[in-house]
């Protein structure tokens, strides 16, 4: 199966996980990279993914690398939930947890997932198929207002209040449906203004983050995983945006006040240039390390 995602800083956070004969928890199994790195140096893996796609995908890639069964678990579902789901294993503590964030290259280069404005799609943007809201269901509901703090609070848009308005009035003309629709009222609103990314670029993620409550997801997560993490294991997060990185360094700060543990990452570690060149999708990430005392 050909055009499997390319894991963002795969070297750097395998080597943060610290990598022993031991089971660690890949919360963002996607297409399994990290994972197979993770089993490559010795490891074993719990792989969970909302993504029911995610796992079959995975579950052919390890069995045409020849990965043995018993060197990895795979688990649909969110890892907001990591406790209900290993209720199985109640006292499974792993050496080590990873969280890859974002959308994967699957999902967006899936036309009819409706991640991409560069692809023609109905507006999705599910991560969860068995998700009852869609972006096209929030556009069509929210009022203007509602609209204009989506996009200032979750795309981070300067220009939210003006798109909210080109949104409410594309959408009496007649219902917003698709991707490439809703990319092109958001250019037609801000024609005149130059910036390094597509215009559509900030309320896509807007819509995205809502869809899934991304950001709820993981502060639950991240709290869930320490709980299930050992004394001495890592936990990594590779965000994508500002709203993830600064919730994963608000709740390191946190962490490490109440005692829990020590912070490993001054600074978050960022792609090399020869990563972001060949990878362009890399260049926004960020990763940051915890270590469980």
């Amino acid at each position: 199966m050909e055009g499997y995602h390319r894991s963002v800083l795969l070297q750097e956070a395998v080597d943060a996980l610290n990598i022993r004969d031991a089971w660690y928890l890949d919360c963002t199994l996607g297409d399994g990279g990290h994972s197979i790195e993770i089993i490559a140096r010795g490891g074993k893996v719990v792989g969970i993914d909302v993504d029911p796609q995610a796992l079959k995908r995975v579950r052919q890639r390890f069995g045409d690398l020849g990965i043995a069964e018993g060197k990895y678990q795979l688990i649909l579902g969110n890892f907001r939930d990591v406790k209900k789901l290993m209720q199985t294993e109640p006292n499974q503590k792993f050496a080590g947890a990873i969280f890859d964030l974002g959308v994967s290259s699957l999902q967006l280069e899936t036309p009819e997932r409706g991640f991409s404005f560069g692809k023609v799609g109905p507006l999705d943007m599910r991560m969860d198929p068995s998700l009852q809201v869609r972006a096209l269901d929030l556009l069509k509901a929210f009022t203007r207002k509602e609209l204009y703090e989506l996009f200032r609070d979750l795309g981070e848009e300067k220009y939210s209040r003006r798109l909210a308005d080109a949104v409410v009035r594309a959408r009496e003309v007649r219902p917003i449906q698709g991707t490439v629709e809703l990319a092109e009222i958001v250019e037609r609103a801000v024609w005149k203004i130059k910036e390094k990314i597509h215009p559509a670029t900030r309320v896509f993620q807007a819509l995205r983050i809502a869809v899934n409550d991304e950001l709820g997801a993981l502060q639950e997560g991240l709290d869930q995983v320490k709980d299930v993490t050992q004394k001495g294991g890592r936990i990594v997060v590779i965000s994508f945006h500002s709203l993830e990185d600064r919730t994963t360094k608000n709740t390191f700060r946190e962490w490490k006040l109440m005692g829990a543990g020590e912070i490993l990452t001054k600074k978050p570690i960022v792609p090399s240039e020869v990563e972001v060149k060949g990878n362009p999708r890399s260049r926004s990430a960020k990763m940051r390390v915890f270590k469980k005392l």
